[in-house]
């Protein structure tokens, strides 16, 4: 790293334009280059464990985040970033946002989707579903209080015979088909507008992606329903 730095040093001094090109991403790969160095110093050579936070994993992306899925090896653990998505009736996506830092819980990430829903279109969505990495008692209490007239989202773990019994109810499991429903237009989202891998670059250039993802999900999901109006009108005059 002492060379880099004298050569950094150097480039910068220079007057030639394509040292001076050379020079910036340089100085901003230093840093990241002793960071990864160091942290592996720490875990591999002096067994410590190191935190997430204090990881470099991409030094080309270095905002790209350490996410742990809770999947059978080898797919527990993924690098990048969590995107939060709430879906309202018709299939439209109408609130998603960029974890940029961590890998928080899932039910930390309910609270402000419903305000925002609130927000947005001045009442609390009739019905809230999700798995169960969003239940929390607190999580419940809030949609209640905010006017969720019916919310189905599992508990995990023990259940007692009335929350058993409450689950079961049909109304529940519609819910929970229609967020079976919502993991299936996930995935084709990912699919169709390539939002598994973003070409651009930084933090901002992912916002933007995802952020057109979402704008071109939307018009599909609004052209289809027209193509389907438009054939159910020419069926009706046949």
């Amino acid at each position: 790293m002492t060379q880099a730095r004298q050569v950094a040093v150097a480039l910068q001094a220079s007057t030639d334009p394509q040292a001076q090109r050379l020079a910036q991403p340089l100085a901003e790969f230093i840093p990241w280059v002793e960071q990864a160095i160091a942290q592996t110093v720490r875990r591999v050579l002096n067994g410590e464990s190191v935190p997430a936070a204090a990881k470099v994993v991409s030094l080309f992306e270095p905002h790209t985040q350490i996410i742990c899925r809770g999947k059978a090896p080898p797919h527990e653990t993924e690098f990048g970033h969590k995107v939060n998505y709430a879906e309202a009736d018709g299939g439209f996506i109408v609130d998603w946002n960029i974890v940029a830092q961590g890998n928080p819980p899932d039910d930390t990430l309910l609270p402000p989707a419903l305000r925002h829903h609130l927000k947005l279109f001045g009442h609390a969505p009739e019905v809230l579903a999700g798995d169960r990495g969003l239940f929390s008692p607190e999580n419940e209490d809030l949609a209640r209080h905010l006017g969720v007239k019916r919310i189905a989202i599992p508990q995990p773990g023990h259940r007692t015979p009335q929350r058993q019994a409450h689950e079961k109810q049909k109304w529940f499991k519609q819910g929970q088909r229609l967020r079976n429903g919502i993991e299936g237009r996930i995935s084709v989202v990912c699919r169709t507008v390539q939002l598994r891998c973003c070409p651009n670059h930084g933090l901002s250039g992912l916002e933007r992606w995802v952020d057109w993802g979402v704008i071109v999900a939307n018009l599909v999901v609004m052209a289809r329903r027209l193509r389907k109006r438009r054939r159910r009108s020419q069926s009706n005059v046949t």
